[in-house]
């Protein structure tokens, strides 16, 4: 939130000195306002580095695979073969809204990778996945297909269950009282 408002008075700033640059017909005003782009370019967003999948998005199915239990334990990401760039850093994946299934359908060709824990990178927000592309890449070399043939993502649920945040538990003791050993 901070980066969008420093990107957007950032903007105010350029647009300020630019008309005040045509108002009083001074070079110097336009030179300060083509040296603030410079200033701004930090606050931009990169689009580049990361891809979300959603459920909603055509093509890509996100379900919750249950087990014996009965309880959900798998993810499964099934999409359509060239769906992922996995030229990107991560593949951000929200499961939040997902169904809970008891069969996930086959297709003729089914090329599943399995995600491990340590292809996840830790969470800005509950209820999202971030899966690092280039360890998945890097991991896919030694098998029968490309990165490209995937069509399916299966993610244990307890890797990313367990380590996510919760609220810290209240203090022990207070500040003023002294433990000792």
């Amino acid at each position: 939130m901070k980066n969008k408002w420093l990107l957007a008075l950032g903007i105010v700033v350029f647009g300020a000195f630019f008309i005040a640059s045509i108002v009083q017909e001074s070079p110097m005003l336009l030179y300060i306002a083509s040296a603030i782009p410079i200033f701004i370019v930090p606050f931009l967003p990169d689009f580049k580095t990361n891809q979300r999948l959603r459920s909603q998005r055509k093509g890509v199915n996100i379900v919750k695979l249950t087990g014996k239990t009965g309880e959900p334990e798998w993810l499964v990401v099934s999409f359509k073969p060239g769906t992922v760039y996995w030229n990107r850093k991560k593949l951000i994946i929200s499961y939040k809204e997902a169904p809970t299934v008891q069969t996930v359908d086959a297709d003729d060709y089914t090329a599943a990778l399995t995600v491990l824990n340590y292809d996840m990178s830790i969470r800005r927000k509950p209820g999202r996945i971030d899966v690092s592309l280039p360890n998945l890449s890097q991991r896919i070399t030694g098998m029968p297909f490309t990165v490209h043939e995937v069509n399916r993502l299966v993610i244990a649920l307890a890797d990313f269950t367990e380590s996510e945040p919760t609220n810290a538990p209240p203090p022990v003791a207070s500040r003023n009282v002294e433990l000792h050993a």
